[in-house]
């Protein structure tokens, strides 16, 4: 006797099981699906903004460099000028005040002995000193000595030299010598070195 096996379920409700089963599972695979394209669209989106955070704050940092150069040019620009000001200034305030030296010259000279004549060339090589060269007239030849060892004595005057000394006859109408001076006097040239001058300014107390 064979036995066989009889379902006693409706066909429909086992194809509805099956459509449900089968429904079911493949929203599953499309959920589980859309989770995974959501998720790699998230992570791509997170890097494509970082990236972009990334170039905008490169594009700040180039513009903010490019600010700065510029600042930096116009620094070197006022420094330039600066420099070139200051080195104006230097040659204006390198020279030396002569001043003094006239002062001196004029403590030195005597009523007989009279200047025509100051040249001075400034030695830029040897510290700031210059050679000055003296042109004029003396009514003897021991007016002229006692000038010469005087300015041989005094420290702002080195190296002092006779270049030439000799006699001539000047007319009473002559304007290189005073009316009072004799018909004969010497005329001279002295050469020598001029040290240089430091200036120092006294404060005074009240």
């Amino acid at each position: 006797m064979a036995l066989r096996e009889i379902n006693l379920i409706p066909a429909e409700i086992l194809d509805r099981q099956h459509l449900v089963r089968h429904v079911c599972f493949w929203t599953g695979c499309l959920v589980t699906s859309l989770a995974l394209i959501f998720g790699i669209y998230l992570f791509q989106r997170q890097a494509v903004m970082t990236e972009k955070r990334a170039l905008t704050k490169l594009k700040e940092t180039h513009k903010h460099l490019g600010s700065r150069i510029e600042e930096i040019k116009r620094i070197q620009k006022k420094l330039d000028s600066l420099i070139q000001q200051r080195s104006v200034l230097d040659n204006i305030t390198g020279s030396q005040p002569y001043s003094p030296v006239l002062i001196k010259l004029a403590d030195i000279i005597n009523e007989d002995t009279w200047l025509t004549q100051l040249a001075l060339n400034r030695n830029k090589d040897t510290g700031g000193s210059a050679n000055m060269q003296l042109t004029g007239f003396s009514r003897s030849n021991m007016d002229l000595g006692t000038f010469l060892n005087r300015l041989s004595s005094e420290p702002m005057f080195k190296e002092v030299v006779l270049k030439f000394a000799r006699e001539i006859k000047v007319a009473e109408s002559s304007e290189s010598a005073p009316a009072s001076s004799s018909l004969t006097q010497i005329a001279f040239q002295v050469e020598c070195t001029l040290q240089k001058i430091v200036i120092v300014h006294r404060r005074k107390n009240i």
